[in-house]
């Protein structure tokens, strides 16, 4: 049986159509001709992998030549702002092949390598102010450097310079709290779509941090003592109460993408299953940072975010079960009314809304049916 062909779909066409909906504002972007719309994820993966072996050669080639020269921290430093110089100027060349790509990449990992060495060999130290220079350093380098896999690392660079200024400044436990609020920031903000080029691998780097810096505060008790004060033993606190603000204007966010009012019935239940949820957070760590990029995710259903957030969830939960502080019996408890709570408010939103529910059904059955 013939079925008649989708007509094409042009990039304007979509614009168009995001305009009608209010869901964009302005002109449409423009398209980066020489990025591959049509090259597999796995492709770039390890391309961006042989960068970074490349990068630890490179660095290995040249530190045997500093090594002659002596232990000088300002000439590392030097060395490596030239060798991120010359990754920028061999970025902008037109038509990059992707060996001069990665190449430029390669130099660009050495040069931030060099960089980095250099400082600690100034200071003589790992005080707070390196971090802040290596911050500083590393958000220049995504803002002017324009490549996907360079802009994300140097944005996790980025937020992981100032973990730890915030540790050396003996500030524990903000970190996931500001991560969460950045994430939440920027990916519900209409520059993402504008600026994507720009913002969207920022984006994808902040989402990643937001687990590594939730999951790094788990060890802050065992590399500090509590002479360290007040943000050592409560400062987790402020940073969740952070996250769980993000979470909950996300759902504010997505109710009103969803066009329910504030006072409807959804969204009364929505805000009351965010705030339920964020009440769980305090007790099991990191709930809600997982919460928040499963729910973005399937907002703009972004399958690498969605992966993301569920393995997130995954082991913050599986940390919480195995951790020690508590007994086997009050985790147990806490995890069957989650578990329950889930439950009661799948079945609450089947009862309300049983359109949606067989809107879900009769699509799953099509994809099936597809398949076959």
């Amino acid at each position: 049986m013939n079925t008649p062909q989708p007509a094409s779909i042009t990039s304007a066409t979509v614009w168009q159509r995001l305009l009608e909906a209010k869901l964009v504002e302005g002109e449409m972007p423009v398209i980066d001709q020489t990025q591959s719309l049509t090259q597999p994820w796995y492709i770039r993966v390890m391309l961006g992998f042989s960068g970074w072996l490349g990068a630890l050669f490179l660095m290995g080639f040249v530190g045997i030549f500093m090594g002659l020269a002596g232990d000088h921290g300002i000439v590392t430093v030097c060395i490596g702002a030239g060798l991120c110089t010359l990754a920028y100027t061999l970025f902008r060349v037109p038509k990059n092949t992707d060996f001069l790509l990665q190449f430029a990449l390669a130099v660009s990992l050495a040069g931030q390598g060099f960089f980095v060495f250099g400082l600690f060999q100034l200071f003589r130290n790992d005080g707070a102010e390196v971090y802040l220079v290596i911050l500083l350093f590393e958000v220049v380098l995504t803002v002017y450097v324009s490549n996907w896999i360079h802009r994300f690392l140097t944005s996790l660079g980025a937020v992981f310079a100032a973990y730890f200024f915030f540790q050396q400044s003996a500030i524990f436990g903000l970190m996931h709290g500001l991560v969460a609020l950045a994430v939440c920031g920027l990916w519900w903000s209409p520059s993402l779509l504008r600026r994507s080029e720009l913002l969207r691998p920022v984006a994808y780097a902040l989402a990643f941090a937001l687990l590594c810096t939730e999951g790094g505060r788990f060890v802050t008790r065992i590399l500090f003592d509590a002479n360290h004060g007040w943000w050592l033993l409560h400062g987790w606190r402020v940073g969740t109460t952070l996250a769980n603000l993000a979470l909950i204007i996300s759902t504010v966010m997505v109710l009103r993408r969803l066009k329910f009012a504030l006072n409807s019935l959804p969204a009364i239940l929505g805000l009351s299953a965010a705030v339920l949820f964020s009440g769980f957070s305090y007790v099991a760590p990191g709930l809600s940072s997982a919460l928040l990029l499963i729910l973005i995710a399937y907002s703009f259903s972004d399958r690498v975010l969605l992966g993301t957030g569920l393995l997130g969830l995954l082991s913050f939960v599986s940390y919480y079960y195995y951790q020690l502080q508590h007994s086997l019996l009050y985790k147990s408890i806490v995890l069957f009314s989650l578990g329950l709570l889930l439950l009661a408010a799948r079945l609450l939103l089947c009862r309300l809304f049983p359109e949606s529910s067989l809107a879900d059904t009769h699509n799953q059955k099509e994809s099936a049916h597809d398949s076959i």
